[in-house]
Order: C-alpha cells, then structure tokens, then sequence
C-alpha cells in the first residue's frame, strides 16, 4: 500500500534534517515532543467543547491551556481564574487538539532517530481512541452540526488528520491486529461520519471535511472515500472553483479563513502527493492562494484583520489558530513550485523568527533566498473588494523597511456568515505601525464578539440611525495605482428588497435595519499622496436619516476643542454602548484632530459646517483592554458628503494646515482645499460632475501643485 511518505522519501528527509538549514526545525521537533512527555494527557473520556468558549470574557484573550488543569482555566492578563462549564469542556478540545498533535511529532521524531519509546507513545494513543472513540457518541448536550470525540464535525476533521499520518508513519511496526483496530474503530468511522455529515456547500468546513475524508481515504487505500473528497459534488475541484475568488482570495473575506481553508486544501495534497490518480500539487489554485494574501499584506508582512480574522494574522508568524505558522505554507508552495515570490516571503519571515516548522522538516527545499522581502505594489483585489493604495513617504522622511503608507478600502462581497457589516470602511498603516486597523474578532464566546467587533461602530465607516449596516456588495468605480495621485473609488448601494445568497445572509438581520438601509446609495473616493489621504465620503439616504461618519485610531485622540462629557443615551446606537467616556465638542473653524501614539500618530482635517458638534471617545481595540480614540461625525440629512485630509506621521506631523475653500460639495458641485507642506501647498479641487464651472478665484489661490477630481464622467 502507498505510503503518504515513502520510504525513499525519509531517507531524503533524514539526510535533510542534518544540515544546517534544518536545525531549528528539528530542535523545535525536540523541543515539542520533550514538552508533551513532561506535561503528559491522557486520552479523555468524554468529547471536547467548544474551542472559542476557552477565552477570557473581560479581555477577550484565551485561557493559558494547562495539560495538569482541567477545572481551573487562568486568564493571562490578569489571573482571574474560570472553571465549570464551558472551560471545561473547552480545556478537553485542546487536550485533543495536543494528543493528535503530539502523536505526530512523536511519530515523526521516531522515523528520524528510531527510539522506541516515541513509536510506543504513538501506538497507545491511536490504541486508546480507538477504544473510546464510539463511547464518545452517547455524550449528552451536542449542537446539532456536532463531532464525535470533538465540538463539531469542523473540528472532528481537523483533529483525526494527524492521527490518521500517525498511523500511517508507524503502520508497518503494528501487528495485523492493531491496525484493523485503527483503521476499523477510529479512522473508518471518523471518515465515514464526516461523510455522512458532510457540509455539503462551499465554506472552509467542507474543505477540512474533504481534508480528512480524502487522508483517510489515502492511508486506508480506499478509492470512494478519495473520489468523494477530490471529485464529489462538494469535493477539492468544486471548492477551488467557487470558493477561491478570481483574485485567490477565499470568499469568506478574512486572511486568517483563508489561511485556514489553505491549510485544508494543502493538507489533501500532501496525503495524496503519491498517488498519481488524485496528485494535487500543480493545481493552480494552490498557487493562486498562496499568492494572493502577499498582494495584501501590510508593509511589515502582518495582514489586515478583515471581517472574522484574528488581529493577530500575518506572513511572518502565527496566521490563523488550529494550523501551522504562515512560512510552513510558503514552504510548501516553493517546495512545489520554486514561485520567487514564496521564497521571498520566506526570506523576510525568516529574519523576524527561526526556520523550524515541521513542513519545513519534511517538505521543504533545502535552498531558500538568503534575502529580499516581497514588494507589492497598489492592487485591487476586484473579486474580494480589497482596493489597497501604497505609497513611500517623500524623500525627505527616512524609507525604512515598512514605513509606506498603506490605505485599504473595503467594498466587495459581505463574505458569508464571517463577514462584518463595514462596506466603504477605511484601514490605515503607516511608520511601521497600524494606526486605523481593522480590529477583526477575538473569540466567539464573549459577548463583545457580536456587541462590538461586529457592529459597523467598530469600523471606519458610516452609519445610519446608529443601526448596523446589512449585508451588501459594492463596485469599484475606480483604481488607478500610477500618477501623482492614487485613486480607489467604489459605491454600495442597498436594494430595496435585498436577495440573500451565500455572500449576502440576509436573515437574522432585523426589518428595521433592512427598511433604513433600503435604497441608500454610499461612495467613498481615496485619493492618496505619499504624505496624506483626502477622503470624499458621499451618502445619499433617501430621506432625513441620523448620520454617522466613525473614525477610530491606534492612541488617544486630543481633540482640538475643549470638550465636555455627554449622556451615554447621546451616542445610542448598535454597539454604541461600548465607547467609554463619551465627549462632546464644537467643530472649529478648519478643525484638525491628532491621535498619537508610540513614535507615530494621525492629524485630521475635516469640513465641517458652522455649528456641527464632533462626538469622542474611547473604545475598544484589540484585544478589548487596548483603548483606542473614536471620533463620530454627526449630520441629521437625506444627503450630505463629508471631506478629510488624513495625515498620517512618525514623529513629527508634516503638514501645517489644511484651509477648506468650498466645502459645500452637494450645494456648489464642487469643493476646495489647500494642504500646506513644509515645502511647498497643495490646491485641491473635487466637482460632482466635468460640466461644474469653478469660480475664477481659486485659479489665483497660490499653489505648487494642483488637483483634480471628478466624481461622474
């Protein structure tokens, strides 16, 4: 029988894992198998819970995971100690999630030095599931989506997958007996209830399902299970094909998802790298997803935390939880292709941390770039509405690795049930630093999750009537990456009787919030210079409408006016409740607003009319204890249109002034500003339509250099 790596190979991987290149791999391989031996678990007799109730509910962050405590949970940020249900139920997924890894490495460690007490290990732990694994199925309080020995068929899948490459790394030193024991009472039935329970559409559930049905069905020799996961109606084919994004993103929106379904989609592929029929490795899609999150990441390769993503997801490190570190999938994928944008991202991850994944181990090239880092330039990603607009700082500021600016506009698809209702939300990095981040999700048991981090509040957009948006899909009116300016320019536009679809789930949301969205028409237009942003941001709503434009920075913001507290019931609204010391404040004549913090900050210039009063306050970032400021621009309108100069800086703000010539852009057709520098000003003109006459006075405004935007041809 076809082994998932053959004999041949570990003879190669051997000799790898003496070189150089591969000791801190195999130190890390060491140091995890010494680690599960000191802090052993045994096999639970009941299933595991529910992996997102394992956080802490004040802080967001998870439990620090003790093998040695299972009813007593400590959060890592101030101690406070949880037990009972959930955590303990919680605390038993990962104790599975550790024993199906550890046997892995257990394995794996055996194969590379043949000692037999890591051989034997793995033997009583594939033994003792197998054993336990139909007593799992009597267990009380399951959801209705559930696994078998854990939370849900998710995460039944993920866990029996390096059970299943355990068994088959120490089959041949099993008796006949031992292995019909496995494969008959733990692998078989695993895969074949996954079968059973299938997703059964396109999502990341069904391609961990696919993952583990498809590794069985290639450690058991069993050609119906590897048809049903490669070929099936729901299978690898289908999923590439309508689940990968024409632009390689996963339609779900959120980088730490798309790490998430790769690994999946990845994982298949190696169990069946040896069996020609079903070899998956030059499957473009393979390819096109690796490349796709470089295209989008941050100028320090950390990626933006949108819609259900953790804060955490980058290139360089940690991407997603329950997967391995983002280099391990760059390992893969030069292995496979020799792509130099892969080596490239492994040459920068590997100056920020140790080349020591156990893909590298056993997959990856014995010679990467010793240097060079990824250099992306602006793209709109059309397919996921990710319009990202980059510029270096002028010359006169220091270009350090990550200084550039960065500026995303987010307008595309909802992205199913893990999207956030943020169309035309702004992200911002600057100086090495996020300064106007997408905050993503903590864990899904806290009440902030739903309260806050997916509430439209929480992101730099607009809202009406302090309701959420709901679902919707925009248009990129226009991208232009060259020139003296950069543009991202796109509109959303909510139907007045909305049709759901995977993309666009309409259902749990409330009539109120269809009826205010129906027939609202949005459009934000992103011009970018190396030192500032000017953002239009146009809303029409049909009828009069409270309406919120929400800006929120990294640091405190020190408001310009003197300001005085508010009654909460002042900024009500979804999420609302969560901006803590609410203030109020009279818009000044060219009023400016800093954020600051560390060795960066923001300015803020905005048009505001005679009278307005600006909101601020603190609200939560992530994680929730990290305060952030939020500054709301407040219009009672049917339309209205509000203009910002958004400077981002390091130590030093650049720009002196911004002086507002015409704002009345609705009521004129047409609005005015100049952006004073350093070394020379800036003349801004916008008009609604190329038909808009200009007074003849702004041509005798000095200037530098000079500006135009039209919003319709």
């Amino acid at each position: 029988m076809t082994t998932l790596i053959t004999e041949s190979q570990w003879s190669q991987i051997r000799q790898n894992a003496a070189l150089p290149q591969f000791t801190a791999a195999r130190k890390l391989l060491h140091e995890e198998v010494a680690d599960f031996l000191a802090r052993p678990v045994d096999v639970p007799l009941l299933p595991g819970g529910y992996y997102h109730d394992y956080f802490c509910p004040q802080h967001a962050v998870q439990l620090v995971f003790e093998p040695d405590s299972p009813r007593l949970h400590r959060c890592p940020v101030d101690g406070a100690a949880f037990s009972g249900e959930p955590f303990d139920s919680a605390w038993r997924w990962s104790v599975n999630n550790r024993l199906a890894e550890s046997a892995l490495r257990l394995a794996v460690l055996w194969k590379l030095e043949d000692q037999d007490s890591h051989r034997q290990r793995v033997q009583e732990i594939l033994l003792d599931y197998a054993a336990n694994y139909a007593g799992y199925m009597t267990s009380a309080g399951r959801p209705a989506n559930h696994g078998i020995a854990q939370f849900s068929t998710l995460d039944e899948a993920v866990w029996v997958i390096p059970l299943a490459w355990s068994f088959d790394t120490v089959r041949s030193t099993l008796t006949q007996a031992q292995q019909t024991e496995i494969v008959e009472k733990l692998l078989l039935p695993a895969a074949g209830f996954l079968t059973r329970r299938h997703f059964g559409g396109i999502h990341n559930f069904a391609c961990w399902h696919n993952a583990a049905i498809g590794t069985v069905g290639a450690v058991t020799g069993n050609e119906e299970l590897l048809a049903f996961a490669i070929d099936g109606p729901n299978g690898f084919h289908t999923q590439a094909r309508e689940g990968i994004l024409a632009d390689g993103l996963w339609f779900e929106g959120s980088f730490s998802y798309h790490f998430y379904t790769v690994a999946a989609l990845l994982s298949l592929a190696k169990a069946t790298a040896n069996l020609p029929r079903w070899d998956l490795r030059r499957n473009d899609a393979l390819s096109a997803v690796l490349r796709a999150p470089v295209l989008c990441a941050y100028p320090d390769g950390s990626l933006p935390a949108t819609n259900d993503c953790w804060y955490f997801t980058s290139l360089n490190d940690d991407c997603c939880h329950g997967v391995p570190k983002a280099p391990a999938f760059y390992e893969i994928g030069y292995a496979w292709s020799a792509n130099p944008l892969f080596g490239q991202v492994l040459a920068r991850a590997y100056r920020h941390g140790p080349r020591e994944s156990l893909d590298a181990l056993l997959f990856g090239a014995r010679s990467l770039p010793a240097d060079g880092s990824p250099d992306p330039a602006s793209v709109n990603m059309a397919a996921s509405g990710y319009a990202i607009l980059r510029s270096q700082p002028q010359a006169h500021e220091p270009s350090a690795p990550g200084s550039e600016q960065y500026a995303l506009l987010k307008y595309g698809v909802h992205g199913g049930g893990h999207g956030h209702p943020d169309k035309l939300a702004l992200t911002l990095y600057a100086h090495g630093s996020r300064q106007a981040p997408d905050l993503g999700t903590p864990g899904y048991g806290i009440d902030l999750f739903e309260g806050w981090y997916r509430q439209t509040i929480s992101h730099n957009t607009v809202l009406l009537d302090g309701l959420s948006q709901p679902p919707a899909a925009g248009l990129c009116n226009e991208f232009r990456a060259e020139g003296p300016i950069q543009v991202a320019d796109a509109t959303v536009a909510w139907s007045a009787s909305p049709a759901a679809s995977r993309d666009t789930p309409l259902d749990a949301v409330p009539s109120e919030t269809l009826d205010t969205y129906a027939r609202v028409k949005m459009r934000r237009v992103v011009l970018a210079r190396a030192d500032y942003i000017v953002d239009i941001f146009l809303v029409d709503a049909g009828e009069e409408r409270r309406i919120d434009w929400i800006y929120r920075n990294a640091g405190a913001l020190l408001a310009a006016a003197e300001s005085r507290p508010v009654l909460p019931s002042a900024l009500d609204g979804e999420g609302y409740e969560h901006i803590s010391d609410p203030r109020s404040f009279p818009a000044e004549e060219n009023p400016r607003l800093t954020w600051k913090t560390g060795g960066s900050g923001m300015r803020l210039f905005i048009a505001e009319p005679a009278g307005a009063t600006l909101y601020a306050g603190r609200a939560p970032g992530n994680p929730a204890e990290e305060r952030q400021g939020l500054l709301i621009r407040r219009r009672t309108a049917s339309q209205t249109a509000f203009l910002s100069i958004i400077h981002l800086f390091g130590d030093t703000p650049r720009l002196a002034s911004v002086t507002w010539h015409d704002s009345d852009l609705l009521d004129t057709g047409f609005a005015a500003c100049s952006v004073q520098q350093p070394d020379g000003q800036d003349l801004w003109t916008v008009r609604l339509r190329p038909d808009v006459e200009l007074p003849s006075r702004l041509a005798e405004l000095p200037a530098d250099n000079r500006f135009e935007y039209t919003l319709e041809s």
